[in-house]
Order: C-alpha cells, then sequence, then structure tokens
C-alpha cells in the first residue's frame, strides 16, 4: 500500500476501502477481515450509511487492531446546528468503538458548514479527531471555506472517474494543499464504454492488468487518493494491484482526453483574482 501525506503530516493510504450498504455482521466481519488481509489499512464510514455500529462490532470481531487502520467517518447535514455535530462525532466514535477518529468529514456542503466545520476544528484541536475536511465540495466552495476558518481542509471527497475528472477543481486542491479522494471510480453508464476502447485494453495488456485497474492507476498517479468497495477477495486483490508499474506520460495524456469536462483545466484570471481578494479576508 502506498500513503501519502496530508497538509497536517498525517499520512493516509492512498487507498480506501467503501463500507456503504454493508448492513449484515456476519457479512460485514468477514468482507473487513478480508480487505485488512489482503492490505486495506483505510476505511470509509459516513453517518447516513446507518450501519458505523455494524462496522464497529465487525473491526472488533476480526480482530483488526485499531492503531493499524484509518479510520474515516462522515457528519450528516442533518447534524450540523449547536451541540448536535460534536454529539453526533462522539455517537460516530461509540458506534465504531474507538476513542478516536483519523478523519471526519462535512458530508456534503448543505446547511450550516461553518458551524459544523468550525465544531470539527475544535475536535481537531483537541486531538480526539486526527484530521478533517469535506466531501462533495466545489471549488468555489472549497475555496470560500478555506478563506473563512482556520484549519485547511486535508481531504476534499468527491465522486472522480475517467470522465468526470475534475480538472479545475483539482487544480485549485492542489493549490490549496488538499487531497482528492474519489468514490464510485469506475463510474457507471456515462465511463462503461472507457473499459472497451481498443487502446486502454491495449495498455491494460501491455502491464498485465485489466482495464479498471488502469482506470484507478490513473487517478493514483496523478495524487488522487480512491474509495473503492470490492466485496469479493480477488477483487480486493485486483484493486490493491497498482503499485508495481507506471503509465507513461503518452497514457497518461490519452486518458485524459476521456474527460467530458476537458475543456475546463485551467481557473480563469478572474477566478484566481477572485480568490486571492477572498484570501485576504481570512
Amino acid at each position: 500500500m502506498d500513503y501519502i501525506t496530508l497538509n497536517n503530516g498525517l499520512k493516509m493510504p492512498i487507498v480506501g476501502f467503501g463500507t456503504m450498504n454493508i448492513f449484515d455482521l456476519d457479512e460485514c466481519t468477514k468482507v473487513l477481515k478480508d480487505a485488512y488481509e489482503v492490505g486495506y489499512r483505510l476505511f470509509d464510514c459516513a453517518q447516513i450509511y446507518g450501519n458505523e455500529e455494524i462496522v464497529g462490532q465487525a473491526l472488533e470481531k476480526a480482530r483488526i487492531p485499531r492503531n493499524e487502520i484509518f479510520l474515516t467517518t462522515k457528519v450528516w447535514f442533518s447534524e450540523f446546528e449547536g451541540e448536535k455535530v460534536r454529539q453526533s462525532v462522539l455517537e460516530s466514535m461509540r458506534k465504531l468503538k474507538t476513542d478516536y477518529l483519523d478523519l471526519v468529514l462535512i458530508h456534503w456542503p448543505y446547511g450550516n458548514t461553518y458551524h459544523a466545520y468550525r465544531e470539527l476544528e475544535k475536535m481537531y484541536e483537541e486531538g480526539v479527531i486526527k484530521a478533517i475536511g469535506v466531501s462533495n465540495y466545489q471549488d468555489s466552495q472549497l475555496i470560500d471555506l478555506i478563506c473563512f476558518n482556520k484549519v485547511v481542509p486535508v481531504v476534499n471527497q468527491i465522486k472522480t472517474t475517467l470522465r468526470c475528472q475534475r480538472k479545475q477543481l483539482h487544480d485549485v486542491m492542489k493549490q490549496n494543499h488538499v487531497v482528492m479522494q474519489g468514490y464510485q471510480v469506475f463510474g457507471k453508464e456515462e465511463t462503461l464504454s472507457i473499459y472497451e476502447d481498443e487502446l486502454v485494453k491495449e495498455i491494460a495488456k501491455k502491464y498485465d492488468k485489466t482495464t479498471r485497474q488502469i482506470a484507478m492507476k490513473f487517478l493514483i498517479q496523478n495524487g488522487i487518493s480512491i474509495i473503492t468497495r470490492p466485496m469479493e477477495k480477488q477483487w480486493m486483490q485486483d484493486n490493491l494491484n497498482l503499485f508495481d508499474f507506471q503509465l507513461t506520460k503518452d497514457e497518461i495524456n490519452y486518458l485524459n482526453h476521456f474527460d467530458m469536462l476537458e475543456y475546463n483545466t485551467k481557473p480563469s484570471q478572474d477566478y484566481n483574482r477572485t480568490v486571492d481578494m477572498l484570501c485576504k479576508f481570512k
């Protein structure tokens, strides 16, 4: 497993395992145990998934050492007011059977996000949370949050695929030392044709990989962390079999062209000027 260093110095596994839609304890225990055995060290949860308690029990039942894993959860926007932020995070910790969290994210930029984020800042300063970040933030929302709060988010978790590479957002994040973390990285209907592309298949054959492994490698080679949720042990192994090769510059350029937002790759001068003006008020 490769690791990426966050802007506060914390090291995070670049590939993580998602826990959404796993509700049976026995199944969850088996899946998390398999994931840990093949090399996963980042486990991604969320309050809205409704299974934090099951995940906590499964981690304990599978005897996965807490100090060897990176545990993430996300605060849902119904918990953004008053004391509910802190209470909900403490409740997540109780369910996950841990006395600290490696990373807590604001799940969506809805509601009283400033209050929620500032409560997470307090818990971060107290050491209860090792890092804080956001999820599903667009570039303007992220810049606004950075400029008017003390702690720069370490991560912005957002859907990222070969068809939706979010180049402008990624540029803004790199400028501010925020790691992009992609979910649903294989895409759905809009992305499936890529895996049958003849040149992509040739690239995969060259490295003895699958076309989906090539898609994942493209993202992590661009410094993008990824979350996947393979349920079979072989798929788990496949999704981690990414670190013994490097795509060439020509191959990266070819995969770049699949982006439906390719034309929108660089912030405009007006955009940069606005960002500079905003940050003067930080």
